[in-house]
């Protein structure tokens, strides 16, 4: 007799691990509402935190929790006695990142699986996130500079919560001590009445994401761009497949985070705590866990604009915590080129991972190139404003560029071995890797004797559509 997740996997074709991943993000809704109900102190609240936190990992990886256990416990002991040392960061970066890396030597097989290395890697960098945290708290209080952003040593059920929080422990996305503390110790309760309707808001979209990656598959899927169906297109067509093909990969991971910030935003987490200035914020704002920004990701016109709104709190996480902290190498490219090798890493020894994070930093470099060539040319953009067929045409070009090569860059990120990412891409004629190997050495020098900069521009004064600085 069939138990219900392999009901539930027989019946929607889906693997029993993906069915208890989705079952778990739903389980911790009312998990979250229950939460909200409770009128003890910050000690009952980790208390069901832990306890819930971790019967959902046993649910899903069974005895394999005792590798998150461990890690866990390596952490209290190192923070404990290593609290005030220089080497606590360097002794739990290595262990961590270290015992990740030898799970993934033992459990990688030829396909993404989900196994304990998935939640792994969310432990990871949070545990991680809070040696650095604590190592700059006790700096800035050894230097008489204590801030609001100094942290304690958590204790041991505190640490357990944090770990193993219910809506983010499996997928994420991550957060800082500092906000679980603040949030645990009932600081946000004032600001999170309306929770429930934006928790609600945020399941909905998950939902939508999830049902279109559904069908979407059934005509596009992995499957089709290995078949010889796909040998047979047109070389436009086998983009269009593909840039189809990619959008709606990315729909699966988008649906898994919004049903995972609407759990935590149940919860009372979310709560934006900004500083006064750093924008403008409503002050009853619930992103502050954001994964994904929907509306940046729907409206993109340039891969940053991916970079920008597609697993953000990872993002945010590694431009804090390893692209700031190799500022003494005085170099923003090498600074950038370490921040997606360790990303690289941090997913797998899969060739495809490297490629994807290479191809990342490839298309980033020409956009920042070639993007202040348009921006800052007078008479293009007035044309662009005078012209509206012209802004609509590219529009369609700029929608064409982002849906089609995101696809084409997704491709090993998905694929994972050489042998299977290595063969579409030779069905393609390796066309992204012309584009962009050449765009980044011929299209900068070409546009800039094309279109020079206005004379305005060449003053000194920077036009409104000026791209940012790197942070």
């Amino acid at each position: 007799m069939l138990n219900p997740v392999e009901a539930l996997a027989s019946a929607s074709g889906a693997s029993a691990p993906a069915i208890r991943l989705i079952l778990s993000v739903l389980l911790a809704y009312p998990i979250g509402l229950l939460y909200r109900q409770l009128k003890g102190g910050a000690t009952l609240r980790n208390l069901y935190i832990a306890l819930t936190g971790l019967s959902i990992v046993a649910f899903n990886y069974g005895t394999d929790i005792y590798h998150s256990l461990l890690a866990v416990a390596v952490s209290f002991l190192c923070n404990s006695v290593l609290g005030r040392s220089s080497l606590l960061v360097p002794v739990s970066f290595t262990y961590h990142m270290g015992y990740l890396l030898i799970g993934y030597y033992y459990t990688t097989s030829d396909t993404y699986d989900i196994k304990w290395t998935m939640p792994h890697c969310v432990l990871v960098l949070r545990l991680i996130g809070l040696a650095f945290d604590l190592s700059d708290s006790r700096k800035k209080e050894a230097d008489g500079k204590p801030d609001a952003k100094c942290i304690p040593a958590p204790s041991i059920l505190e640490l357990v919560a944090f770990t193993y929080f219910p809506a983010t422990v499996l997928v994420g996305p991550q957060f800082s001590f500092l906000r679980y503390q603040r949030f645990v110790s009932g600081a946000y309760e004032p600001h999170t009445q309306n929770a429930p309707a934006y928790a609600m808001k945020k399941f909905l979209q998950g939902v939508f994401y999830l049902v279109v990656n559904q069908v979407g598959t059934q005509y596009v899927s992995d499957a089709y761009l290995m078949s010889s169906d796909f040998e047979q297109e047109s070389l436009f067509m086998k983009h269009v497949y593909m840039g189809c093909w990619g959008r709606i990969t990315l729909y699966k991971y988008i649906s898994i985070w919004l049903l995972a910030e609407g759990a935590a935003v149940i919860y009372g987490l979310t709560y934006i705590d900004a500083k006064p200035g750093e924008r403008e914020y409503c002050s009853d704002e619930l992103s502050g866990c954001s994964n994904i920004k929907v509306g940046v990701f729907e409206n993109t016109s340039k891969y940053g604009h991916y970079v920008e709104s597609f697993n953000v709190q990872t993002n945010t996480w590694v431009a804090n915590y390893v692209y700031k902290r190799l500022r003494f190498l005085n170099n923003r490219m090498l600074s950038h080129l370490g921040a997606l090798f360790f990303l690289a890493i941090w997913h797998g020894f899969h060739s495809g991972y490297y490629i994807t994070f290479l191809l990342e930093f490839m298309v980033i470099h020409m956009e920042k190139e070639v993007e202040p060539i348009f921006t800052r040319n007078d008479k293009l953009q007035q044309l662009l404003q005078s012209q509206p067929l012209l802004r609509a045409l590219v529009f369609v070009g700029l929608k064409f560029y982002t849906i089609v090569w995101a696809g084409w860059c997704l491709v090993p990120f998905v694929f994972l071995s050489f042998h299977k990412w290595w063969h579409i891409y030779t069905v393609v004629r390796f066309s992204g890797f012309i584009l962009f190997i050449g765009g980044n050495i011929f299209l900068a020098p070409l546009l800039r004797a094309v279109l020079p900069k206005s004379s305005s521009s060449a003053a000194g004064v920077a036009p409104s559509g000026a791209v940012k600085k790197d942070n």
